[in-house]
């Protein structure tokens, strides 16, 4: 009488455990082919049913650990080398922009989405990629650093994967920002905003390559960069941390929050620091240990299925655990990456980060 019902509830219960997504913050995903994912500065798209995962190839070469040097573990980035910090990777021309397409269990690589050829010679960082639904373009947003370059470049493609093809290459934009890391966010209706270190939020055109004259300007207590957008419940989030060039021990988060995209922007805290004295010398200083890179959003098959207004919904942090490998040589294209779902308080505010091993969805 009450075997049927049992055993129908235990293959729904390995139904639900085989379904269960991990992400590691202590070891790489691998690929179709058994490979560790090519990591770097990092984007999400998600786009009919799939995600992509847009990372910055900064190549093999050993990671610097900085931490004894003057400017202590906040940079990592040393231009030019020395026989003390040899860095090869951060400030060189050869960074590629590498894609995958995943469910976030199964990770397929997808090549090149924009390969040195596709651009001019210079230092390329943080490619972020949306889709916009009138044009039906993919649009890629990118630092190239050439000489001469006074703004950011911007290429397209007709698939996720690209590749895409730039189509402009020193876009300026209005405010007091400067050039350097940035996001680009879509609102639900359509309308795209471009957020960068400085901070400036500016309304992009229509066609989401070119800025309008509409800006908003905040600021954070301590100078700050890496900001990530996104909204929530009709409230618009940034997250920016403290300054992290391929920094060990990763930054703060501080949080701003609007109920415009255009602000205005009030300061909710600093989630993401450790309550123990700052050591500008300690790899300790910071929760995640990693540098923002994207904010997206998750809803599982199970809670896609529940008609509750997106109460399941969740919001994942993804960030750079740099100088992290853990391969022979310690290549910075497999440093860790760092995965923690966002919590909130009833009042839309950001709770404490709290450091995981992993996270599940």
């Amino acid at each position: 009488f009450f075997f049927l019902p049992l055993v129908m509830l235990g293959f729904l219960l390995l139904v639900g455990l085989a379904s269960a997504i991990t992400l590691s913050n202590t070891r790489l995903p691998v690929d179709q082919n058994g490979a560790l994912l090519l990591t770097g500065e990092a984007d999400v798209l998600q786009h009919n049913g799939s995600f992509y995962f847009y990372f910055n190839n900064w190549g093999g070469c050993p990671g610097v650990d900085c931490c004894a040097s003057s400017g202590g573990c906040a940079s990592c980035c040393f231009n030019p080398p020395s026989a003390t910090y040899p860095d090869a990777c951060v400030y060189t021309s050869n960074h590629t922009v590498v894609v995958y397409e995943t469910d976030l269990k199964t990770w397929i690589y997808r090549g090149e989405a924009l390969p040195l050829t596709a651009r001019k010679p210079g230092i390329e960082f943080r490619p972020h990629v949306v889709f916009n639904t009138a044009t039906r373009k993919f649009v890629m947003w990118f630092e190239d650093r050439f000489t001469g370059q006074d703004g950011y470049s911007v290429a397209q493609s007709d698939k996720p994967e690209g590749p895409f093809t730039v189509v402009h290459t020193s876009v300026k934009m209005p405010g007091k920002g400067r050039v350097g890391d940035f996001d680009v966010f879509v609102d639900d209706d359509g309308s795209a905003y471009h957020v960068r270190t400085g901070f400036d939020v500016v309304k992009l055109d229509s066609t989401y390559t070119q800025p309008t004259t509409d800006v908003a300007s905040f600021q954070t207590p301590k100078s700050s960069e890496g900001p990530v957008m996104f909204k929530r419940n009709g409230t618009y989030y940034v997250m920016a941390g403290t300054g992290c060039c391929a920094c060990i021990g990763g930054s703060n988060i501080y949080v701003l929050s609007a109920p415009h995209a255009l602000g205005p922007y009030t300061l909710q805290g600093d989630v993401g620091s450790n309550p123990t004295p700052f050591d500008p010398h300690s790899p300790h200083n910071y929760v995640t240990r990693a540098q923002a890179s994207a904010v997206f959003r998750y809803s599982s098959p199970a809670d896609q299925k529940k008609e509750k207004s997106g109460e399941e919904e969740k919001y994942v942090y993804l960030g750079n655990q740099w100088v992290t490998a853990q391969q022979p040589g310690l290549p910075r294209n497999h440093d860790l990456l760092y995965w923690s779902v966002i919590n909130f308080a009833n009042n839309g505010s950001v709770l404490q980060f709290e450091w995981h091993d992993q996270v599940e969805l």
